[in-house]
């Protein structure tokens, strides 16, 4: 989720998977160096060219939940999922009001079993490298989990190629290597649409649930 290396990341890889880490970082730095502070322009064409039909969505780690915003603003239920107290207390307050989108502070993980079938997308927007790499067949897994039969799984996975940061990569074949087994993979490409700092870096991608 970051654009600049975390350091702290390759040191102690575990306190990712704790709200304290990124919660520290909302508190220090006010305005994360990952929030774009509006939604992302790959949603924004999507939503645009394909006109999917609305439906209920989950957005994990939505950070300040701009992208939530969007999406409800096309008609979607839109569920946006943070553990980090500061970036729920920052949607609630910049999208108060916004009909169709709410915030719930939860470690996504722990959303199954409860909410198991729940969704017909999830909208993923850079979270994938902000999950431990142990951890990724887990979140996966749980994406799976979450759509309904034949839901997709649609956003941006950040293949930036850094080492040490941020604070993990997900290339193509670490993406594929994960979700192929449970997706059936109608389109993974270079978005030509992201930010000019992540300009050929954003790996879009339409996932089906199998």
């Amino acid at each position: 989720m970051m654009d600049t290396p975390d350091r702290a990341a390759q040191q102690a890889p575990q306190e990712i998977s704790k709200p304290g880490y990124w919660n520290d970082i909302y508190a220090r730095e006010g305005n994360p160096r990952w929030d774009l502070g509006r939604f992302a322009p790959p949603l924004q064409r999507w939503l645009q060219d394909h006109r999917p039909s609305p439906g209920r969505v989950l957005v994990p780690g939505c950070g300040f939940g701009h992208d939530v915003r969007l999406l409800a603003e096309h008609g979607f239920d839109a569920l946006g999922v943070d553990f980090a107290p500061l970036a729920m207390e920052g949607a609630r307050r910049l999208h108060a009001g916004v009909s169709g989108a709410s915030f719930e502070q939860a470690d996504m993980f722990s959303l199954l079993p409860g909410q198991a079938g729940a969704f017909d997308y999830v909208y993923e927007y850079t979270c994938f490298v902000a999950v431990d790499p142990p951890r990724r067949d887990e979140y996966a897994r749980l994406i799976h989990g979450l759509l309904k039969p034949g839901g997709l799984l649609v956003g941006c996975f950040y293949n930036h190629g850094r080492p040490g940061g941020p604070p993990f990569d997900a290339t193509r074949e670490i993406v594929l290597r994960h979700f192929e087994p449970l997706f059936r993979i109608e389109k993974f490409e270079v978005s030509p649409h992201s930010i000019e700092r992540r300009r050929g870096h954003e790996l879009w991608a339409e996932f089906r649930k199998a």
